[in-house]
Formats: structure tokens, C-alpha cells, sequence
């Protein structure tokens, strides 16, 4: 039998039939519910992952930047090269010596009769700073004397030979000197360092009467510890303040460093000659002493801060400045600083919408660039600052506290520009 057509229509109608309770207009609804159910699953799982038992928002792979140029520009502060006098030093704390220094002693034995100087005066060439008991040096001399003339007396009238006139005048010229012995008699212009006996105190050769001590030059010594031995040598300049003129620097170089380490202390003794024409630096006193055992005229430095390594390389992140430009990347909590939410709008608006007469406040404006990578070649290195042979030029722009690595061509935004000495 050949089906009728009209009859399986028929049967297919009956199939799908609804029934009476639901109307076509809540079937619609429910396959459309069941289609925005499927979509709103779709959306989750592309778009939210759960975190710590909570749902977070997650961007889609073509919403985040991939490259440099397309990152919002990241905020940091730039130091400007320049042509600096740059000097790295080497810092200590020494105690003055005169150069000259010189025990004072008699030539001869006898009893202090006067001390003519304290310690710490001037004096000057010439001076007699303490004297002998002289009574029997004056006697042998007064002695010697009438002897002489007496002599001389005799030879002009031809009664002695020339052998014995020249034998008392030997005789005297030993009792003046014996004389000028019990005299101690200042050589040079300088100061009593010390003094070390009193009146009447018997002294012999052997014994220090007191010190001399020549001012126009003094020395320094001070200690450099082990590691720093290699950075000092003779002829360095040195410069040296005293609590006495702390505003005032004295000038010298180094003179001599000793080749032994001292066992306690496990330094290296330095001896300096400062320029003292003033004569304001006393021995005895502390100074604080700076070695410069580095120093550059025009030298292009930049801070230590503003470098990093990368194995054997050194590089630094250049600024190349775009324009200055209102900040369009301030974001508040929610959305861009658009019309009618920046600050300068905001203070235009008065409670009850009457417009606020007082000067708006100016939108801040931001200055920015792009970063190039680029290598350097260090000549000189401190723990602040470092002396660039090759790489960076006058007048540009490097970023300083790097808290992270940045990509060549990335946009950054300057916040803070410094120059100078840093």
C-alpha cells in the first residue's frame, strides 16, 4: 500500500502537538530563557574564574596589551645628565704633628736658673728659652779674659812668643763658649711644644728640657683600614677640616705610607704635610681628613640608582620626551577623568547648580616618552653615583630608582625631574 502523504503530515502535527494548558506565547518565553541561559554560561566561563571561593573578573585575551606601545605609561622620575666636577674620596680621622719637632737639650751639666717660655708660645729665631746656673761660667770666662789682655800686653812689648799670646786667646774663645753652652737659643721661628723641667732642676746631655715645634707646615697621621690600602698613594691630594675651624678646609698631600699593617688595628699608617701658613693648626689636635683618590673635571655622571645589570653588561633606560600633554590616564574608581568629573569641572559646580565664580583649579599636566635600552661603559664607580664613559650624552634623560624592568619603546609617564649634584 502506498502511505498517504497527507496522512504522515498529519501524524508529525500530532507528535509535536501542545498541550492545551501551555499557549504558544509561554513556549516562546521558555526557549528564549533557555538561550540566554546558555549564553550567560558561555560568558562565565570565558570571562570569570573563581579565586579563594569567589567569582573575579577575568579580561579576554584580545583586551590585554600584548606589546610596549600598549601598556598605559608606567609613572617615573628621570635625572637629567650634565658635566659635573666629580671626585670620589676616602674618609678618616688623624691626629697633627708638628714636622719639626725638636727635643730641646743643654750641651752641658748644671742647675735650671731660668725658663723664659710656656708651652704653646711663640718664639722666634734668636730667643733664649731657658739658661743654666752661669756663676762658674762667668768666672772661667772673666778669668780667661784678664789672661788674654794680659797676654796680648806682653807680646807687644817682645816679652812672650806669638805660640803663648794664641794659647790664651784659645783659652778664652772656650770660656765664652762653655758660656753660650748654658743658653738654649731658638734656631728657628716656632713654638715651645712642651716643657719638661723646672727651676732649679739639675739636667745633664741627656735629658729633654722641653720641645720645639715649627708651624709653618704640619703633618697628619691617620689610619687606612686593609681593603682600602690599594686606593692610596704619595703626591694624592688631601683636604682637612679641625673641630677649631670647621669652615675652614686646609690643603696638603700625602707624604708617606707605611708598608707595615698595624696588628691591633689593622690599618696602614699615612703621614700627610698640610699647608699651615697661618699657623691656626696646633699639634695634638684631631682632624678630619678626606683622601681624594679620584677626582674628574666635565666629568658625565649619573646616580648609581639609575643603572642595572644584566650579566656582563651595564644599561640604562633612556627618556625620550613625546609632549606635554593633559594626564588622560588618571583613572578614578569608576572610569576616566572624562567632561563633568575632572577636578577643574568639579569646582565650577556649587550645591543647587548655580556656577561657582572662584578660580577652577588647573587640570595637572604630565610630561611623556619612550624608553630606549641602552648600554653603557663605566669609567669610575661609587656606592652613590658612577662616572659614564660611553653611552650617555649630555642632556639626557635616564630613569633613577628602577623598581622595575622596563621595555624598549614602553611609554612612561615623568613625575619628577632632577638635576645637578644628586
Amino acid at each position: 500500500m502506498i502511505p498517504n502523504p497527507n496522512q504522515s503530515i498529519k501524524k508529525v502535527k500530532t507528535f509535536i502537538r501542545l498541550p492545551q494548558s501551555i499557549n504558544k506565547k509561554t513556549f516562546l518565553s521558555g526557549v528564549a530563557m533557555v538561550f540566554a541561559l546558555i549564553f550567560l554560561f558561555s560568558f562565565i566561563k570565558d570571562h570569570v574564574s573563581c579565586v579563594g571561593g569567589f567569582p573575579v573578573y577575568k579580561k579576554s585575551k584580545k583586551e590585554i596589551p600584548t606589546k610596549a606601545a600598549e601598556m598605559p605609561p608606567v609613572p617615573v622620575k628621570v635625572y637629567k645628565v650634565s658635566k659635573v666636577s666629580f671626585r670620589d674620596t676616602l674618609p678618616s680621622l688623624g691626629t697633627i704633628k708638628g714636622i719639626r719637632e725638636i727635643d730641646l737639650k743643654f750641651p752641658v751639666s748644671g742647675n735650671i736658673e731660668y725658663i723664659n717660655f710656656k708651652e704653646g708660645e711663640k718664639i722666634t729665631q734668636g730667643d733664649i728659652i731657658a739658661s743654666l746656673d752661669q756663676k762658674e761660667a762667668l768666672l772661667k770666662l772673666e778669668y780667661a779674659k784678664v789672661e788674654l789682655e794680659k797676654q796680648t800686653t806682653l807680646f807687644e812689648l817682645g816679652s812672650i812668643v806669638e805660640a803663648k799670646l794664641k794659647q790664651s786667646q784659645l783659652e778664652y774663645q772656650s770660656a765664652k763658649s762653655e758660656l753660650d753652652k748654658t743658653n738654649l737659643v731658638a734656631l728657628s721661628d716656632g713654638y715651645v711644644g712642651s716643657v719638661e723641667v723646672n727651676k732649679g732642676s739639675f739636667v745633664t746631655p741627656q735629658d729633654t728640657v722641653g720641645t720645639f715645634v715649627d708651624l709653618k707646615d704640619v703633618y697628619v697621621e691617620f689610619g687606612v683600614i686593609e681593603k682600602d690600602v690599594a686606593k692610596v698613594k704619595e703626591s694624592q691630594n688631601v683636604e682637612m677640616v679641625v673641630d677649631s675651624y670647621p669652615d675652614q678646609v686646609f690643603k696638603g698631600q700625602v707624604e708617606s705610607v707605611s708598608p707595615i699593617v698595624e696588628g691591633r688595628s689593622r690599618t696602614i699608617k699615612v703621614l700627610s704635610k698640610i699647608a699651615n701658613a697661618d699657623e691656626k693648626i696646633k699639634p695634638g689636635m684631631f682632624g678630619r681628613v678626606n683622601v681624594l683618590v679620584y677626582e674628574k673635571e666635565q666629568a658625565l655622571v649619573i646616580p648609581s640608582s639609575s643603572f642595572k645589570k644584566k650579566e656582563d653588561q651595564y644599561f640604562v633606560y633612556i627618556v625620550h620626551v613625546e609632549k606635554s600633554e593633559p594626564n588622560q590616564f588618571l583613572e578614578t574608581a569608576t572610569g576616566s577623568l572624562d567632561q563633568g568629573n575632572r577636578p577643574a569641572d568639579k569646582a565650577k559646580r556649587k550645591k543647587g547648580g548655580t556656577q561657582d565664580l572662584s578660580p577652577a583649579v588647573e587640570e595637572p599636566k604630565s610630561t611623556f616618552g619612550n624608553i630606549e635600552v641602552r648600554t653603557i661603559e663605566i669609567s669610575y664607580a661609587t656606592p652613590d653615583a658612577i662616572e659614564v664613559k660611553e653611552g650617555v650624552e649630555e642632556g639626557d634623560l635616564i630613569v633613577v630608582d628602577v623598581e622595575q624592568e622596563l621595555q624598549d619603546k614602553a611609554k612612561v609617564e615623568i613625575t619628577e625631574t632632577q638635576e645637578g649634584i644628586f
